[in-house]
């Protein structure tokens, strides 16, 4: 180890104190302080593993030309055989066994396939990075310049020497991440903030005011019974699609998935908010259903049976918070409001109606609506109103 590596020194200690909204900040000082103490750094690249449902990759790539970052995310269907990845130097840090692969583009000897990083560039290497803590315990660090002659053996071996500390203060910032992207994947985007930042007691919660979503995929129990598991797991996957996304596209929040029901709020505060919230609602199952004739269309063309689901929407006030054992809490919305979304929704079966509304929902939305009939609650002798869409 050299007695004295500047940067090695900056990663073990101002490394660690990047801002955290600034993702990018912290490549693009690392890039200017290779260059500032003698490393003639034009291209910087770190591929690193990531924990998220449709990426198994993340690089981040750095130009000195135009201080811009570009980020790619690999996805899970890339297979490590895939020509492109073979015949990178990648290939041979994550499956070789290498520690270092250094390229000369245009040399004779050249070791590997050209890579956008060494375009235009005289000389091109890339490092192994050691993780202890990552499901992957491998990363790569790449850097490419573009000075004559490509890197003398001395920056070389700079190089070499602090990447134990990059690997180090890498690890703990893709720790972070994945700790906040697998939070807000399972949890849902607010209660995975809401854990990330201290609420994490059992009982921990507050009243909000919000408009609750319940939808529920008809004729679950047969597809079940008369798919094979892997189908009907796509099948149900697909159903997600169309209900879920749509809430999420239109500033709602997925507290639950419940078997084949999805239970989810739009936060809707006293005020103009609500009327906003009621509309993004109605915004969101419009988009739900333009996506099941859709996916109605594709299984038609397969020689396969339609689906279909009911929602229903109701305005009104839940606790929203930490329920459940020590060991095994969840971040949901409970109380009699949830409870009313759920029943408008087994309303969709009987009234024969893909959306069924309560009236408090309706009168705050403001649009076209009529009354579809009377649904039995425990606390309102004969029923309460329900609304579907006029049209």
């Amino acid at each position: 180890m050299l007695k004295h590596n500047p940067i090695r020194d900056w990663l073990n200690t101002e490394a660690w104190k990047l801002p955290k909204n600034d993702e990018n900040s912290g490549i693009r000082q690392f890039g200017a302080l290779l260059n500032e103490y003698g490393i003639p750094a034009r291209r910087l690249r770190i591929a690193t593993p990531v924990l998220h449902p449709e990426f198994k990759g993340y690089t981040v790539t750095w130009d000195r030309e135009d201080d811009q970052v570009e980020e790619f995310e690999i996805p899970h269907n890339i297979r490590d055989d895939d020509p492109r990845f073979v015949d990178s130097p990648l290939y041979a840090i994550f499956f070789g066994g290498a520690h270092a692969v250094r390229c000369r583009p245009g040399s004779l000897n050249r070791c590997c396939s050209p890579d956008p990083m060494d375009r235009g560039m005289t000389d091109f290497a890339s490092f192994r990075m050691s993780f202890l803590r990552l499901p992957t315990s491998d990363g790569a660090f790449s850097i490419a310049t573009d000075i004559p002659g490509g890197f003398t053996l001395e920056q070389l071996t700079l190089i070499d020497d602090f990447m134990p500390a990059l690997s180090h203060v890498s690890e703990l910032y893709i720790m972070e991440e994945m700790t906040t992207v697998l939070m807000q994947t399972y949890l849902g985007q607010t209660p995975g903030e809401r854990v990330m930042k201290g609420q994490i007691r059992r009982g921990d919660g507050l009243d909000i005011r919000a408009v609750i979503w319940f939808s529920d995929l008809r004729n679950s129990t047969r597809l079940s019974m008369t798919l094979p598991r892997a189908e009907y797991l796509c099948l149900l996957n697909r159903y997600f699609d169309c209900v879920a996304e749509p809430v999420l596209n239109h500033g709602g929040e997925v507290l639950r998935y419940i078997g084949d029901a999805a239970l989810a709020i739009f936060p809707a505060p006293e005020g103009p908010e609500t009327q906003d919230a009621c509309r993004r609602a109605i915004a969101a199952a419009a988009d739900s259903r333009h996506r099941l004739d859709r996916l109605n269309a594709e299984r038609g063309g397969l020689g396969l049976s339609s689906i279909d689901f009911g929602i229903g929407l109701h305005l009104g006030e839940v606790t929203y918070g930490n329920i459940g054992v020590p060991r095994r809490l969840e971040f949901t919305v409970i109380g009699e409001a949830a409870n009313r979304a759920a029943r408008l929704q087994n309303q969709c079966k009987v009234l024969n109606s893909p959306l069924v509304v309560s009236q408090e929902f309706a009168r705050a939305h403001g649009g076209h609506w009529e009354r579809l009939g009377f649904m039995d609650t425990r606390d309102v002798e004969g029923g309460v109103a329900v609304f579907g869409p006029a049209e």
